[in-house]
């Protein structure tokens, strides 16, 4: 079929073209990877959220509010807020001072700052070891209402700092794929 505009084409033309295209795309895909691009908004945005929620074992029924337990929500959730930041910076200063690394073209410290700021997302380490952490149950309690309100937090910061930081449009050399930014590292 010859390429044309899609308003020079008939409807019944269109139509023919776009099953075409569909046909193309299913052969293309295995039935596994098709059933994988259906599933996953479902997945990442809504089961997974109610997973981990529930797996994280947070009473909603309010626990104890004495001193020690705000002390606990306070401590975990500015360890993941602003420690988790912290921590990466520190880790990758280091392995670029030592030439262990070296950051893909195109990525700089705002880069940094920002997965700093995402990777206080991550809560299920944190309520693994808070479960290691403490036997007493208020402050277990504590402890997974501080994880959850760091994540709630550090999701919200680094969504506006990812507007505000990361340009909308790719610096000249940035790496369009993952095997181009692992190929494409400044010296």
């Amino acid at each position: 079929m010859a390429h044309a505009s899609p308003s020079a084409l008939s409807s019944h033309e269109l139509a023919e073209t776009l099953r075409h295209v569909d046909v193309a795309r299913r052969e293309a895909m295995s039935p596994a990877e098709s059933l994988i691009e259906t599933l996953h908004p479902w997945v990442a945005f809504g089961i997974m959220p109610v997973f981990a929620l529930a797996n994280a074992g947070v009473p909603l029924s309010g626990g104890s509010g004495d001193g020690a337990s705000w002390t606990v929500v306070t401590g975990v959730a500015v360890g993941l807020v602003v420690g988790k930041p912290v921590g990466v910076l520190l880790a990758s200063w280091l392995a670029l001072r030592l030439r262990l690394a070296t950051l893909p073209t195109g990525i700089g410290v705002r880069h940094l700052v920002l997965l700093g700021v995402v990777a206080g997302i991550g809560f299920t380490m944190a309520l693994f070891i808070s479960k290691l952490a403490f036997t007493d149950t208020a402050l277990l309690a504590a402890a997974k209402l501080g994880v959850m309100v760091a994540s709630g937090a550090a999701a919200i910061v680094g969504l506006v700092l990812g507007r505000l930081l990361l340009a909308p449009v790719a610096a000249p050399g940035t790496a369009q794929t993952a095997d181009e930014a692992e190929g494409s590292t400044e010296v």
